[in-house]
């Protein structure tokens, strides 16, 4: 039997290579992922350990609270007169004050080269402190003269004496190349734009107060551990200070990043085994359609002897065949993507070495397991059948013929399955938290699943309507099409499930997605007072209070209105507050203070009333908690705010003063400043004025509020583009399986597509009649997924309307345009099976068994 097996895959290898092809595809898209994933994660650590050697531990100020909230509150500045005392602790070799902040360097074309962040340092030439070493040039000596990196002098054109201009946080300045540096030896720092500065220039441009560093590092003494130096360090640190070891101020760095990666790799996983389950429905009717095709064969196994077990490995053993090859193909695939992906990320110099490919353990086995598992459980109930051919169908001509089984049982329990579903959606969204979405979740699965199940009952009335126009335009080449999609309603069912899964989730991402945008841009208009912004251009290079200022002084402007993140710790949780001018936050926002005074003294919060409910809090309540520069403190509830349901969280949940955050956090880290115009004032005025203000800084952008708006929906906009993107292969796999469904269809209907082309049907007919089966397949599969979406979306809209999505909004133009891309699937996918059929010898097709 396994040779028998093994002759059935080689005699069957045409039939199967489309099923081998979306095993490949599924599998790839796994391996790929997780390839890619693993490469970006040894690269980055790579690179900051690059950065990092040399540093033995490291002195900052003491961090108090967590920052797992997603924040990037930088640590207060170290003072210098530190510098000595850490120096004189045993086991000391050397020490450095490091001086870092944002300067950006404008090319010859008068644009800010890179993206964020672009850093500013203090030029030290130490090997054991420094990843700096001078390829051309000298370091810079004096306050006009700076050095720039070799990927940054590369790509800009500079050379040593060339006259450039930065832009820093107090506006553009003019500098001469005195040398070029190679920054680090990994090529994963590529991407950076680094300038270095004479020290002393260093500290007056990127600090925010002179005689302070961003923190000093420290090279131990020969046979001095890490450990032994940071605690050696520690004992001559005064309070709010601390030391550790190089090696863990590492594993921060790369922490955040790696964790955002893991994030996306399972993000984009989902989507992978989303292509994986559209895969099985591809197995599962190639199967079917085999042992269909193999009844004589299979039931003359039984007359001589085989037993129904034997049969059911034989199928088995084929089906491990084409999981084994698929995802080996597959594996080596996801290599090939992730090499791809690499080399392109380095053309677009996003820093990933080219060639420099990980090939985690794990991906190997998940390849293999994913690929072997989908396919032996896809062809497990076509080889359970395939056992039950009874030995006499051997002598039937028919043997092949539909399955004339009864739809009742599917029927009862399709219904079920979709009442069932449809209950515990409607119970999971009327909770919340998330054992509520859990349970919604669960609903909206078992709902898919019930419609799934009913699909072969609503294929034949569906396909028969859908078939109508064809019929009426082509005559009998349409009637046959159409018939052709009726004849056996479970595959046709399963062939357009395949395209239904896709379907469904782009048009209920699509759904949610317009309907978050339309509730974002109610809520705006009706929530936000601001009329121009500013942003920072990323959490690592935020805006300073000189912008602030300078804006503030612009005529026409009444209020500029700094804002900030805080994160802190209060009654013991990690929490994260809105800082700025309290007063002119709540204007900003339109915020209705309930009780209170939203006047806002030392330690004083405003909140809103949610959180205040949440925590029994009210108009005076003391907290305990503490900033994060370490600082203890009662904070008191100074008013309490009317909630403000949001989908993009536009408003605070908790507000702290601008004193409170001058004294305890960096004043210089403002995240964006909100600017409203003085009544009665020329918008197109006041906004020409303002950007005659940020000439100084030519990095910044200033929005105006229809921009604010676009970009409080640009987010909303690029997750459905992400999805849509990430959905194409399944969308590819589905459409392999019409191309497949319709190939192994040809082969079955070998002799009568002979004997219509002997009675006269031309080659052009044939390949109109498989071509309009296929877009009606593909047409039902992609309204039986946009019914589904729709009704998922929908609800999910309903549930969610409270908590800021209130908005309904059904892009119906959109969905249209899927419906008519998959008509095109269709049309696709038919091209070589309709083209095969054409081309058969007529008198060879007569004289098929098939």
């Amino acid at each position: 039997m396994a040779r028998l097996a093994l002759r059935g895959l080689l005699a069957h290898r045409l039939r199967l290579a489309l099923t081998a092809l979306a095993v490949i595809l599924s599998v790839g898209f796994v391996s790929g992922t997780m390839i890619l994933s693993a490469t970006l994660d040894r690269s980055i650590g790579s690179a900051f350990s690059d950065l990092g050697q040399g540093t033995d531990a490291v002195v900052r100020t003491h961090r108090a609270v967590s920052t797992e909230l997603g924040t990037d509150a930088p640590d207060r500045p170290v003072p210098a007169s530190l510098l000595a005392s850490v120096q004189s602790a045993p086991g000391v070799a050397k020490v450095h004050g490091e001086v870092t902040g944002f300067a950006g360097v404008i090319d010859k074309k008068g644009e800010v080269h890179g993206s964020p962040p672009q850093t500013g340092r203090d030029w030290n030439a130490d090997p054991d402190l420094s990843p700096m070493r001078l390829t051309s040039g000298t370091g810079p000596r004096a306050a006009d003269e700076i050095a720039l990196d070799q990927n940054t002098a590369d790509a800009t054109g500079y050379k040593a004496g060339d006259r450039v201009k930065v832009v820093l946080a107090s506006g553009v300045r003019t500098f001469t190349v005195s040398g070029i540096f190679q920054y680090g030896s990994s090529d994963a720092l590529s991407a950076l734009v680094v300038t270095a500065f004479q020290p002393q220039a260093a500290e007056r441009l990127l600090m925010e107060h002179p005689g302070t560093y961003r923190q000093i590092s420290v090279h131990a003494a020969p046979g001095v551990s890490q450990t032994e130096l940071r605690d050696a360090i520690a004992r001559v640190l005064p309070p709010g200070y601390e030391a550790v070891t190089g090696e863990k101020a590492i594993d921060e760095q790369t922490a955040s990043v790696k964790d955002v990666l893991k994030m996306l790799r399972t993000f984009v996983l989902v989507f992978a085994f989303v292509a994986v389950f559209v895969g099985s429905f591809i197995i599962f009717n190639t199967f079917s359609m085999l042992v269909s095709q193999r009844t004589r064969e299979l039931a003359l196994l039984r007359a001589i002897g085989a037993s129904r077990r034997q049969v059911t490995l034989m199928v088995m053993g084929e089906a491990l065949g084409v999981g084994f090859l698929g995802s080996t193909a597959g594996l080596l695939a996801g290599g090939g993507l992730g090499l791809g992906l690499i080399a392109l990320f380095g053309a677009l110099d996003f820093g990933v070495p080219a060639g420099d490919l990980t090939l985690p353990p794990m991906a190997v086995l998940l390849s293999y397991a994913v690929g072997m598992l989908v396919t032996l459980v896809g062809a497990y109930l076509p080889a359970s059948r395939a056992a039950r051919i009874p030995p006499v169908a051997a002598m039937r001509d028919d043997a092949a013929a539909a399955s004339g089984r009864s739809l009742r049982p599917r029927a009862i329990a399709g219904t079920a399955e979709t009442a069932a579903g449809a209950v515990v959606m409607a119970v999971g969204f009327g909770g919340s938290g998330d054992a509520a979405l859990a349970i919604a979740g669960g609903g909206a699965a078992a709902l898919f699943i019930g419609i799934t199940t009913l699909s072969p009952i609503v294929a034949r009335p569906a396909t028969r309507l859908l078939g109508w126009p064809f019929a009426r335009i082509a005559g009998t080449t349409g009637r046959l099409s159409r018939e052709n999609a009726q004849r056996n309603p479970r595959r046709t069912a399963a062939t357009a499930s395949a395209l239904m899964i896709g379907l469904t989730l782009v048009s209920g991402v699509s759904v949610i997605s317009a309907s978050m945008a339309a509730s974002t841009d109610r809520q705006v208009d009706e929530g936000l007072t601001t009329d121009y912004r500013i942003d920072a251009p990323s959490s690592l290079t935020p805006l300073s209070t000189e912008v602030r200022d300078a804006v503030a002084k612009t005529p026409g402007v009444r209020d500029a209105i700094g804002v900030a993140t805080a994160p802190f710790e209060l009654d013991g949780k990690a929490s994260r507050a809105t800082a700025g001018d309290a007063t002119g936050l709540v204007r900003l926002y339109r915020l209705r203070v309930q009780a209170g005074s939203p006047s806002l003294g030392p330690d004083q919060l405003l909140v809103n009333r949610e959180t205040a409910d949440d925590n029994g809090w009210k108009v005076g309540s003391a907290v305990p908690g503490q900033y994060q520069d370490g600082s203890r403190t009662t904070f008191r509830i100074a008013g309490i705010y009317a909630d403000v349901k949001s989908v993009l969280e536009t408003a605070p949940t908790i507000i702290l003063g601008a004193a409170s955050y001058a004294e305890h956090y960096s004043d210089a880290q403002i995240d964006r400043i909100d600017i409203i115009k003085a009544p009665g004032t020329d918008a197109a005025t006041v906004e020409r004025a303002l950007r005659g203000t940020l000439d100084r800084w030519p990095n910044l952008d200033l929005k105006n509020r229809e921009q604010i708006k676009e970009q409080y929906t640009a987010s909303i906009d690029l997750l459905l583009r992400v999805v849509l993107v990430l959905l194409a292969l399944s969308i590819l796999i589905a459409a392999l399986g019409i191309v497949n469904t319709l190939a192994l269809s040809v082969v079955e209907r070998t002799r009568e597509i002979g004997l219509l082309r002997a009675i006269g049907m031309q080659r052009g007919q044939v390949r109109r009649m498989i071509r309009f089966e296929a877009v009606v397949i593909s047409t039902f599969g992609a309204l039986l997924g946009l019914a589904v979406g729709v009704v998922i979306a929908v609800s999910i809209q309903n549930a969610a309307a409270d908590e800021g999505m209130d908005v309904l909004s059904v892009p119906v133009g959109q969905l249209a345009l899927y419906v008519l891309a998959s008509a095109l699937i269709g049309v696709v996918a038919a091209v070589w099976p309709a083209r095969r059929a054409s081309t058969m010898d007529v008198l060879r097709a007569i004289a098929s068994t098939e």
